[in-house]
């Protein structure tokens, strides 16, 4: 917008009006500016009120920013017509400033428009465990140009919609069970069956371990310090941190106590020396 416009329009509104009539019509402009902004406060209590619990969280925030930035533009419309402003005109040159400020804001409108996508896919919600490319953490809020997580380490990270459109997105906590699982060697001459029969009692006597669904045992692959095997066992999400160690603390015990060893690399150096 060009201040030149708004600062003429004052100066001849202030020349052309006689200070007790100029007193009374700013009072009147204000108590309508008050009038208009409680009115669009009211409907977007109200329009939280009734659409709490039948949409998203995210969805309920940009209806209420909608109305928030609504109001506060009639506001300011109303003020521009008591000035007797011609609002074509301001708006014409706020057109050309849009142009020149949208080419420089295209990284902005992109995440607005990444921000809609996400609200209509709804992948995750407030209160959700994600993650984005390296970055893990618990959704905080769902604005109009990004996404607010909060790490396990309590650090604050902001992630554009951009981002999140463009990268591989994994909701940790979307279903309310997830499958742990754990890969580890034995050395070939174990017995597998041997094996698998101590990782089940394991998990069978772990409280975070699900019997429903039941484990799951299988050999992965042949390496070359011995045999992969994976072991998957199911869990509720809020105990993921609980069940990954005392899981693994419970078969490095049992292991020792049944002798099976877990291979590692080792190297032998064999030095000769010359008989003189």
């Amino acid at each position: 917008m060009d201040t030149t416009i708004l600062s003429e329009a004052v100066t001849q509104f202030s020349e052309e009006t006689k200070p007790l009539e100029l007193i009374v019509r700013i009072m009147q402009t204000l108590i309508m500016v008050i009038v208009i902004l409680i009115l669009f406060n009211l409907i977007q209590f109200i329009l939280g009120k009734l659409l709490k619990g039948r949409i998203s969280e995210q969805r309920t925030f940009m209806v209420k920013k909608g109305i928030r930035y609504t109001g506060l533009v009639m506001a300011v419309l109303f003020v521009f017509k008591t000035l007797g402003i011609d609002t074509s005109a301001i708006l014409g040159a706020a057109g050309v400033a849009g142009i020149v400020f949208g080419f420089a804001a295209q990284t902005s409108m992109s995440s607005f428009i990444s921000g809609l996508f996400i609200l209509s896919e709804r992948p995750f919600q407030v209160g959700d465990a994600i993650t984005v490319n390296t970055i893990t953490g618990i959704v905080m809020s769902m604005d109009l140009l990004s996404v607010k997580i909060r790490t396990y380490d309590n650090l604050f990270v902001r992630i554009p919609n951009e981002t999140i459109i463009q990268s591989n997105l994994i909701t940790i906590t979307r279903f309310p069970i997830r499958r742990m699982d754990l890969s580890f060697t034995v050395p070939y001459a174990v017995n597998l069956e041997r094996v698998q029969e101590v990782l089940l009692d394991v998990a069978a006597q772990n409280v975070y371990c699900l019997d429903n669904p039941a484990p799951l045992f299988g050999v992965d692959k042949f390496d070359r310090t011995g045999v992969v095997l994976l072991f998957g066992v199911w869990f509720e999400k809020s105990n993921y941190w609980n069940i990954r160690n005392s899981m693994l603390m419970g078969i490095k015990q049992r292991f020792e106590q049944e002798h099976i060893e877990i291979p590692y690399q080792k190297i032998d150096i064999c030095i000769k020396q010359d008989a003189t």
